[in-house]
């Protein structure tokens, strides 16, 4: 049997985020793995103006018809077919493509980057997701906390196949980052992460290093600017990579810290890749996986962290950073994400 994918979407506009990244990396696994491409071109897309296949056909044209073209000429009943929930930029005809290829006796894969109605506490688009996603053969999700929530609160059949990732996979040729003149580097679109402006001085202070777009006068530490994906994980300076969202500091607040408990930061492979050990909110999904395997510090407030690193002694870094390179080699091949993607199909 076949399996093949959908290539997601190009998207400008958005600056240099994990949006286009996460993607990308997606479809190098898969044409490694030998999946094959339902469509040979790339869509880009602006995302300050498309929104909606519905209300932009001048620009998106006859996609969906295009691709249950596709669909009938190439796949066969058996077949599997992999493809981003969501996409890049939702679309009108999203489901039209899943129910079609069901229909046809394909296994249709998700793999969730995100649950946006989970995320942004939209009922509607939580009730729309699920009645997508409860199509599916199988789901690739974030964690069990995840699988909880597809079940529980979006009501996906318990008979939907669901497994696990436990990280991004960050793919980069093989350069060792050994920048840690600053103590902390937080990377990422930062007008979100408004919990900057409460920073401990102690960590301000120590080295307090900040990457990408949106930031602002109130924010405490030192900008470094924005960089590509691949650029940013060579630039990284500090000697740990936070992973923390929301307004506060004390804890991982509002809509996206909460959001932490179930779905897993693309921050942490770029971390990963650039051989940084993490810190991480106790309460996030990644905070197990750190602490069984020695990747970092787990802590409940930004409080925590100046005493924790205190009473760490040299040989407690070292050890972190020899498990970092442990992941590392798995984060920028693809090799873990390679395994989940398969065992979808298994």
């Amino acid at each position: 049997m076949a399996v093949f994918y959908i290539p997601d979407f190009y998207v400008t506009g958005v600056g240099f985020n994990a949006l286009n990244k996460s993607r990308n990396d997606l479809h190098h696994i898969y044409d490694k793995l030998g999946f094959i491409p339902l469509e040979s071109k790339i869509l880009t897309l602006n995302d300050e103006k498309v929104k909606y296949f519905a209300s932009n056909n001048d620009i998106l044209g006859d996609y969906v018809e295009s691709i249950i073209n596709s669909i009938d000429e190439k796949c066969h009943q058996g077949d599997s077919l992999y493809m981003d929930f969501p996409f890049a930029i939702k679309f009108a005809g999203y489901s039209k493509i899943v129910s079609y290829a069901c229909s046809k006796g394909i296994k249709v894969v998700f793999f969730i980057h995100d649950l946006d109605g989970v995320r942004f506490q939209n009922p509607l688009l939580n009730l729309s997701d699920s009645s997508c996603l409860d199509m599916a053969y199988c789901l690739i999700s974030a964690s069990p906390a995840m699988d909880t929530t597809l079940v529980d609160g979006l009501r996906v059949s318990k008979l939907v196949k669901k497994v696990n990732y436990s990280y991004w996979d960050y793919l980069v040729p093989d350069k060792e980052n050994k920048r840690m003149n600053g103590l902390i580097c937080f990377a990422g679109n930062l007008s979100k992460s408004t919990f900057i402006a409460e920073t401990p001085d102690v960590l301000v202070n120590a080295g307090f290093n900040l990457y990408g777009k949106g930031m602002k006068t109130i924010y405490k530490g030192t900008y470094k600017g924005q960089y590509n994906p691949e650029e940013l994980v060579e630039v990284l300076d500090g000697k740990f990579g936070l992973v923390w969202d929301g307004k506060a500091s004390n804890t991982c607040s509002g809509n996206f810290g909460k959001y932490l408990r179930i779905n897993t930061s693309h921050k942490f492979g770029l971390y990963m890749a650039s051989s940084k050990p993490v810190i991480v909110w106790k309460e996030s999904t990644l905070a197990k996986f750190v602490e069984k395997n020695h990747l970092g510090i787990t802590v409940s407030s930004l409080d925590e962290i100046a005493p924790i690193i205190s009473n760490l002694n040299g040989n407690d870094y070292y050890q972190m950073r020899m498990n970092v390179q442990e992941i590392r080699k798995d984060v920028i091949t693809g090799a873990h994400l390679s395994r989940v993607i398969l065992s979808a199909i298994e």
